[in-house]
């Protein structure tokens, strides 16, 4: 037990060092210009939050959305409140876990009210009426928690990205007309699926004609790094992280713990 307690004692030491003397390296470590480096899920719990400050302390990033459903909400809004140095803040509607903020119906939940992903992440898109109603108020209501409590939102996305499902992709593209919100793009590039590329292709292409889109291009950490030195560079690109701070106290990325890696690296090889 004293050697797992001395290991984190190391780890959250680490940590702070590593903060202290990034911090003199920001600087010259600034993000390109033409990137839109997103941390997803602000707003999760605590650590996520935690993960996520340090992250635009240390300048990783430059855009987060922040999740209005979960337990962490009320002390993300302090934090973005409390410290200047958090911008660009999006929602991060979520249909896939955390209770609704609304009477929603019991076909998408599981026996605890909670949003239940196996149901909403099959949702077709031939919905009725009052179901896609349900839903479009349930994303307006999850934007406008934000919204009252005096946080500046930019833009919209989801939490794993149902919001580009063809279910979905109006209902969220008409909230973010209604809030004058920018709309994250699905994934722009092919994954082996030309049925998946082009239908990709056609929702960001209706993003881009309301003139909604937050970005040119939207890929992984992974994808980018590979392809950046073939990609014009006028481009808007943006690129999604998961910081959190982990139980050994380090910062990580919570759902590949080398993408946060790779990014810091690229950053400092700029």
């Amino acid at each position: 037990m004293a050697e797992a307690s001395d290991h984190i004692s190391e780890n959250i030491l680490k940590t702070r060092l590593d903060r202290f003397f990034a911090r003199f390296l920001k600087y010259s470590m600034q993000l390109p210009g033409n990137i839109i480096a997103n941390a997803d899920d602000l707003g999760y719990d605590e650590f996520v939050n935690k993960g996520i400050l340090q992250c635009f302390e240390l300048g990783y990033i430059n855009s987060t959305s922040l999740m209005t459903n979960m337990g962490g909400f009320d002390e993300a809004v302090e934090l973005v409140h409390s410290n200047p140095v958090i911008g660009n803040v999006g929602v991060h509607v979520n249909l896939a876990e955390g209770k609704p903020l609304t009477g929603f119906k019991e076909d998408f939940l599981d026996s605890e009210g909670n949003f239940d992903v196996g149901k909403t992440n099959k949702v077709l898109i031939n919905l009725s009426a009052a179901v896609k109603s349900a839903f479009a108020k349930e994303i307006n209501a999850q934007i406008e928690k934000a919204l009252s409590k005096k946080v500046s939102i930019t833009h919209v996305d989801s939490h794993l990205h149902l919001h580009t499902l063809p279910a979905f992709y109006k209902l969220f593209l008409a909230a973010a007309k209604q809030h004058k919100l920018k709309i994250r793009l699905a994934q722009t590039y092919n994954e082996g699926s030309y049925m998946k590329f082009y239908y990709r292709k056609y929702i960001n292409n209706l993003f881009r004609k309301n003139n909604c889109n937050y970005s040119d291009r939207f890929e992984t950490v992974e994808r980018f790094l590979e392809y950046k030195s073939q990609r014009d560079q006028n481009l808007k690109v943006e690129v999604m992280l998961h910081p959190w701070i982990s139980g050994s106290g380090l910062l990580e990325d919570h759902y590949d713990k080398d993408t946060l890696t790779r990014w810091i690296t690229f950053l400092k090889n700029q």
